[in-house]
């Protein structure tokens, strides 16, 4: 009986241990989930060449630990060099024809300039000369015909004349015969003689004054003629200045067309200067550098390699920054939110247990962007759970020694409260 009692007993009692247990079990994940699809992940930055060349020096080995911008591989820089001289020389010959041309345009706008200021004094100059030689045409046209009417009045004093000297002389005559008679004193015949004569000396002033006045208008006519001539050169003149006007403001235009060359040189050298700093930047690719702080992994260049644009040659593993991506499945998320802390064991390190945080969870799940989603064509369809990732991190100072690498299997353990 006892015997029996004491089974009883210890059966009861393993009952019981076991109950609570799995109470204690049930309620611990009922506050928790865990997953075994999780995996470490880090930055992982490709370095590849950025110009063609050979390989002369690998300055890493596989593994080890670099600082961003450490010198990883150099290639040979000499074919580059060439090409650094040929365009810091064609920088050299654009900046000589800017200067050239930049120097050519103030010359031509300060002589334009002068030319139009010349052409348009010149120009005044001729308008006001043929003003001029018109006025004076006209004074001698006016003179002109004042002395053609002094010939008139002249013509009109010699026929005047004439007809009083006539008259003397028919009373001389008649004088002279009541002379011969003894009709008249000698004296009346004297008087009638010295008016023929006095007529005579008037008809020959007023001849001589008809004379001159025919002189007149000749010397008017000529100097019409002359003032004619003088109004026609001067109106040659004004279009000769106005031609030469025209002219030089047309060549205004030089100065625009040589601003243009000049923005042109300017293209000209900064499309050359822009080739030198390719030239000069494909010099510097020839030394490769490490994008980020970390450990060289897959290292596949060797010297004497000729390595092409874009060609992989390494990887750095920044190992400092790490995180987790833990695939849980839809249905352990309804209570995870951003910020949960979480533990993580690591299948290399048993009995290693890290703190860590819930930073995200991805908007999708791990299917549907595979780069070939699952779809149901056949109408056949089965329901399968699906799994979401979530992003995981390390406390500050949890991954000191570099103990979690990318790739490995871990399994987090997420406290929803």
């Amino acid at each position: 009986m006892r015997r029996r009692a004491l089974v009883l007993t210890l059966v009861g009692l393993g009952v019981l241990l076991g109950a609570v247990w799995g109470v204690k079990t049930w309620r611990h994940w009922e506050r928790h989930v865990t997953t075994d699809d999780a995996f470490v992940e880090a930055h992982v930055s490709p370095v590849s060449a950025r110009v063609r060349g050979t390989v002369v020096e690998v300055l890493v080995r596989d593994n080890q630990q670099v600082a961003a911008g450490a010198p990883l591989v150099r290639l040979d820089p000499r074919d580059l060099e060439v090409k650094v001289l040929q365009a810091r020389a064609a920088l050299a010959t654009a900046d000589s024809r800017l200067r050239v041309a930049a120097a050519g345009v103030p010359m031509i706008d300060e002589s334009t300039r002068s030319q139009v200021a010349l052409g348009e004094a010149t120009a005044a100059k001729a308008a006001l000369g043929i003003d001029s030689a018109r006025r004076v045409l006209q004074e001698r046209r006016s003179r002109l015909q004042a002395r053609r009417a002094s010939v008139q009045a002249a013509q009109a004093d010699v026929t005047a004349r004439q007809a009083d000297l006539e008259r003397a002389a028919l009373d001389r005559g008649r004088a002279r015969e009541l002379l011969e008679r003894a009709l008249v004193a000698r004296q009346e015949f004297e008087y009638a003689d010295i008016a023929f004569k006095t007529s005579a000396a008037a008809l020959e002033a007023a001849r001589q004054r008809l004379d001159a006045a025919h002189a007149e208008v000749a010397q008017a006519e000529a100097e019409l003629a002359s003032q004619e001539v003088a109004v026609a050169q001067a109106g040659r003149q004004r279009e000769e200045a106005d031609a030469v006007l025209r002219d030089a403001r047309s060549r205004r235009g030089e100065v625009t067309v040589h601003s243009a060359q000049v923005a042109s040189a300017e293209a000209q050298r900064a499309e050359a200067a822009a080739a030198l700093r390719e030239a000069e930047l494909n010099l510097e690719y020839t030394t490769i550098t490490a994008p980020i702080a970390g450990r060289v992994t897959r290292r596949t260049v060797e010297a004497g390699q000729v390595v092409q644009p874009g060609q992989p040659l390494l990887a750095v593993v920044d190992v400092d920054s790490v995180w987790v991506v833990a695939n849980y499945k839809e249905t352990q998320l309804a209570h995870v939110r951003p910020g949960q802390r979480a533990w993580i064991s690591v299948d290399t390190h048993p009995g290693l247990v890290l703190r860590a945080r819930v930073d995200s969870i991805q908007s999708g799940t791990g299917s549907r962007f595979t780069l070939l989603p699952p779809e149901n064509a056949s109408g056949n369809f089965v329901k399968v759970v699906q799994r979401i990732p979530v992003k995981l991190v390390l406390e500050p100072g949890q991954n000191g020694h570099a103990l979690l690498v990318p790739g490995m299997s871990v399994v987090p353990v997420i406290e929803l409260r």
